[in-house]
Formats: structure tokens, C-alpha cells, sequence
């Protein structure tokens, strides 16, 4: 092979490192973000479990309390129309006690996710941000 054969070669190289190494600095940035997303979503599901547990504890507390207020209105309300009226009033304040927790553990399970997606990934752009810099400077400096 010749000298002249040689030097091209080694700046073929030369060059298709350099246009690779742009890909390869891209390859820990997409780990970064891939961990990140997968963690913003455990989080995600571990809140709409929360939720979905206690909204569920809810509804079978309210099929209860409406089990006991059909029982009270059959036993105490035949012929006393305020007895009834208070067996549903209070029937019905439970049920918006619920509802209003059902408001408030959603609004709690939304704020929950978006901090989740937020931060994770406020912290995946920071590490994306660092491994690039950090690759610019390798990719700046020359071999000796």
C-alpha cells in the first residue's frame, strides 16, 4: 500500500468519526430521556392507583350508606314524612362528603402526575444538556 494510499485512508476515518460522533453523543441523551419517561410513568400509575383505590373505597361505602337509609326509610318512615326527609338529608350529605373527596383526591392525583412529568423531565433536558457539553468539549479537543 502506498503513503499516499494511507494518508487518505486514515482521513476517511478521520472524517467518518467525526460524522458518527454526533450520533454516538446522542445515544446516552436518549437513555437519559428513556429513564426518565419510564419513572414519570411509574409515578403516574402508583397516583391513579391511590385514587382508584380510595374512589373505590367510596363507592362501596356509598352503596352501603344507601343499603342503610332504604333500611331506616322501610323501618321509621311509614307514616312520618319528616323522618323520611331526614334519612335522605343525611343520606345525601354522606354522599356529597364523598363526591367531594372524589374531587379532591382527583385534583391531588393531576397535581401528583404533572409534578411527575414536569420533573422528570426538567431533569432528562439537564442531563441531555450536560452529555452534550460534555461530548462538544471531547469532540473539540485533538489527539496528541
Amino acid at each position: 500500500m502506498k503513503l499516499v494510499e494511507l494518508s487518505t485512508a486514515v482521513k476517511t476515518l478521520e472524517q467518518f468519526a467525526k460524522s458518527t460522533q454526533s450520533f454516538a453523543t446522542a445515544i446516552p441523551a436518549a437513555g437519559s430521556q428513556g429513564a426518565h419517561f419510564w419513572k414519570a410513568q411509574d409515578t403516574v400509575l402508583k397516583e391513579c392507583e391511590a385514587f382508584s383505590e380510595a374512589w373505590f373505597k367510596r363507592r362501596h361505602e356509598a352503596t352501603q350508606s344507601a343499603l342503610d337509609a332504604t333500611k331506616k326509610l322501610a323501618e321509621r318512615s311509614m307514616g312520618d314524612p319528616m323522618a323520611a326527609m331526614s334519612i335522605l338529608a343525611e343520606w345525601q350529605t354522606h354522599s356529597m362528603e364523598r363526591l367531594a373527596e372524589d374531587a379532591r383526591d382527583y385534583l391531588a392525583m393531576m397535581t401528583g402526575c404533572a409534578a411527575a412529568v414536569i420533573s422528570n423531565e426538567v431533569e432528562a433536558v439537564d442531563e441531555t444538556v450536560a452529555s452534550a457539553k460534555s461530548a462538544t468539549k471531547s469532540a473539540k479537543s485533538e489527539p496528541v
